[in-house]
């Protein structure tokens, strides 16, 4: 049985995967998962909204952080 991709809103990062992965470990907060989105960046599955959002894009720092990859562009 197929249980498919995490429900959620997608956080696009200027950061590789792994690094995003190391940044969030332990943090919670609504996020589901970390892939890759091409090399250089990651996409952050997450179901965070109003203050654990901006405390998720805190913990990303000052790394380029989008709803979409054209807001990384």
């Amino acid at each position: 049985m197929d249980m498919g991709d995490p429900k959620g809103n997608m956080l696009y990062v200027d950061l590789p995967a792994s690094q995003v992965r190391r940044r969030l470990k332990g943090f919670g907060h609504g996020v589901r998962k970390v892939q890759s989105a091409g090399k250089g960046r990651a996409v952050v599955i997450h179901t965070a909204t109003g203050q654990h959002l901006d405390e998720l894009k805190a913990v990303l720092g000052e790394v380029k952080v989008g709803a979409s990859e054209e807001e990384l562009d």
